[in-house]
């Protein structure tokens, strides 16, 4: 059975701590252990992570985990590597990966998101092309933040959040919109406490009319009113007109391209759209990962 542990950096008397104090705290290291550690680092002169690893006292993880409890980034430990592999802004959050996430979500406060806009659609031209995996990193720096955030697929016809996340999709969106379930019901927590995750629920036989009815528009109205930050993620704009629809429905959007695949009429095309119908583009992103699912 796959377990996870994630530890938040918020706690009183972590964050900001030595990682020798943080370490102790958590109970992974003991006074004795610390004294050796300390007496090595000395003689070596080297970093206390370096000494404790050299030592076999502590793991090169267990200096990543206070690495991140020091400076505030949720931190996910896992019996399996392949757990959460596609949000590696909390598996590895000082790699290049998570740097690159929080330059884009700097970008976006400087556009007003968590402020003024507070509902902010994921999309790109065709399938594949990582807008999942964008939206989730997205949602989840700025879960980092301390803002309540709320992930929602309303991919209904190819819906990936919850795998994601390694959560069911027996409720969701459609269960909400039909009064098949209630709103707690519905959304799933995280391992990051400020990152909440609605599922787009079992597929509706009209996806379409599903997204176009008034009880769509209340429901993210009221999203918006009890969270900081909504990002929504969306079918491929090309294969339907879903994603046309729920562009209308969010205060600004961000366009996803993936580099050697997305082509450039394709893209065109959808900002064009976009531009016609009043939709706030908010800046696009180029998508360079080529492994794992993209969606």
């Amino acid at each position: 059975m796959n377990t996870l542990k994630v530890y938040e950096k918020t706690r009183e008397g972590i964050q900001g701590s030595a990682i020798n104090d943080i370490l102790l705290k958590a109970g992974r290291l003991t006074i004795p252990d610390m004294d050796r550690i300390v007496a090595l680092q000395k003689k070596e002169n080297t970093l206390f992570g370096e000494a404790a690893v050299a030592l076999g006292i502590l793991t090169e993880d267990d200096v990543r985990w206070a690495l991140a409890c020091q400076h505030s980034y949720p931190c996910v430990e896992s019996d399996k590597p392949s757990l959460l592999k596609e949000l590696p802004v909390i598996r590895q959050p000082f790699g290049s990966r998570a740097e690159s996430f929080r330059s884009i979500r700097s970008g976006l406060i400087l556009s007003g998101v968590g402020k003024i806009i507070k509902v902010v659609g994921v999309l790109s031209p065709d399938e594949k092309e990582g807008k999942t995996f964008i939206a989730a990193n997205l949602a989840a720096v700025f879960a980092q933040l301390g803002s309540r955030t709320i992930l929602v697929d309303l991919n209904f016809r190819k819906p990936r959040v919850h795998e994601i996340f390694h959560l069911k999709n027996n409720t969701g969106v459609s269960s909400l919109i039909i009064k098949r379930a209630l709103f707690e019901q519905a959304v799933k927590k995280t391992p990051i406490d400020s990152l909440e995750v609605l599922a787009s629920g079992p597929k509706p036989p009209n996806p379409l009319e599903l997204l176009s009815w008034r009880d769509m528009r209340d429901l993210v109205e009221t999203l918006a009113d009890q969270y900081d930050c909504v990002v929504i993620d969306t079918p491929a704009f090309s294969k339907t007109a879903d994603a046309m629809v729920i562009s209308t429905l969010c205060e600004g959007t961000v366009l996803v391209a993936l580099k050697g695949r997305t082509r450039l009429n394709s893209f065109g095309l959808l900002k064009k759209q976009l531009d016609n119908s009043g939709v706030k583009i908010l800046g696009s992103i180029m998508n360079e990962i080529k492994d794992g699912k993209k969606q």
